[in-house]
């Protein structure tokens, strides 16, 4: 049993099982207090943030959609990062529809001209986002390749996290808007 013999006038005893564990004065009893508590928060905040570095439910994906192509197509996102730390997508994959592979990209506009290239990564800032939403945001997004099913509304995607963690959303699709027809369409 632990208890503090405060006989001794100004230090005080701390003993343990009758044996004396240490010797406080006041000034050293005014600090307990304050150096614990401070302990207690750096250790609170540490556990905190392994916990959202570590998951995938620091990164967040915000309007998702998926258009088709002709061998296939493109899913669209923007995904923000709550965390504290980098964390960067490694990876894709189609859950369903079967049969689609998906594979990171990023298309540049070289010579007027735009182009796709593969990339590993796509990396998010602490606290910012990614807009891989294609020529219309950074250039990233998710290319799907194979034949989207007719009737197929929505894309079931995971993305593959840098911790190792998978962060699952789904994809609506999008259908790219074609101009009205204005008075002078359909001549001869």
């Amino acid at each position: 049993m632990n208890y503090i013999d405060a006989v001794g006038g100004e230090a005080v005893t701390v003993l343990s099982r009758g044996k004396k564990l240490c010797q406080m004065s006041g000034l050293q009893r005014v600090w307990l207090v304050p150096v614990s508590v401070v302990i207690v928060a750096v250790v609170v905040a540490s556990v905190f943030l392994l916990l959202s570095t570590r998951s995938g439910e620091g990164v967040e994906v915000h309007v998702a959609f998926f258009r088709r192509g002709a061998a296939g197509g493109g899913v669209f996102f923007i995904a923000h990062n709550h965390g504290l730390t980098e964390v960067c997508i490694v990876g894709a994959e189609v859950l369903e529809p079967a049969d689609i592979r998906a594979e990171l990209h990023r298309t540049i506009i070289e010579n007027g001209v735009a182009k796709m290239q593969g990339v590993e990564k796509i990396c998010i800032p602490p606290g910012g986002e990614v807009r891989a939403l294609g020529v219309e945001g950074d250039g990233h997004h998710i290319m799907l390749m194979g034949n989207i099913p007719e009737g197929v509304q929505a894309i079931k995607v995971r993305l593959i996290l840098s911790s190792g963690t998978a962060l699952d959303f789904e994809a609506k699709e999008q259908h790219l808007e074609t101009p009205a027809e204005g008075p002078h369409t359909g001549h001869d």
